[in-house]
């Protein structure tokens, strides 16, 4: 969409900067609580498999090849661990989305500006502070831009198949934590059968 001056394409830029940055937050939340679910599973799976030989129930693998799993299992959440405190998911999906609640507060005060007239003074201004919340946050993921360019359809001229493939490509990168689930699921049950 062409803008008319430089002010109205500015507030544009900030409006859909701002969206990107609130697709990015839940994205993170989501993969927050992924790995903890993850993590929490695998901890559940540590103390099932013991429970087993200490009640004597049946099981259909040697005890020298379960205690090898509760090692691996026990790595794993070791791993697994210290990787989310490395991506630190929490902390940067309100880090982001506190940086999306300034660039919406810069929004208003540029669309004030639109309404008003903004001298190219204040342009520069208001550009400068755009830039200056840009330069203190984490960029969002191509992945929350096509979902904002997908949100703000009237923008873009997106082909049919278009919300099919984002939400395909933000499903592929869950895939790790549901492999690690049913990997252990289908363990679990396969040695109590």
């Amino acid at each position: 969409m062409q803008k008319q001056n430089h002010i109205e394409e500015l507030y544009d830029r900030i409006r859909k900067t701002a969206c990107s940055r609130f697709y990015a937050h839940d994205r993170l939340q989501l993969h927050n609580k992924a790995s903890l679910w993850t993590i929490t599973f695998f901890s559940m799976g540590l103390i099932f498999i013991p429970l087993v030989d200490t009640f004597g129930l049946e099981s259909s693998f040697s005890s020298n090849y379960t205690n090898f799993i509760q090692v691996v299992l026990a790595i794993l959440i070791l791993v697994f661990s210290a990787l989310l405190s490395l991506a630190n998911f929490a902390v940067r999906a309100d880090r982001i989305h506190q940086c999306g609640m300034t660039l919406n507060a810069l929004a208003i005060r540029v669309h004030k500006s639109i309404n008003e007239g903004a001298t190219p003074e204040e342009y520069e201004a208001l550009a400068k502070d755009y830039d200056d919340v840009l330069q203190k946050h984490e960029n969002h993921s191509s992945l929350d831009y096509l979902y904002t360019k997908n949100h703000m359809s009237n923008y873009y001229n997106n082909p049919w198949y278009f919300p099919i493939y984002i939400r395909l490509r933000f499903a592929i990168q869950f895939i790790p934590y549901a492999l690690l689930l049913v990997g252990e699921g289908a363990w679990i049950y396969l040695m109590v059968t």
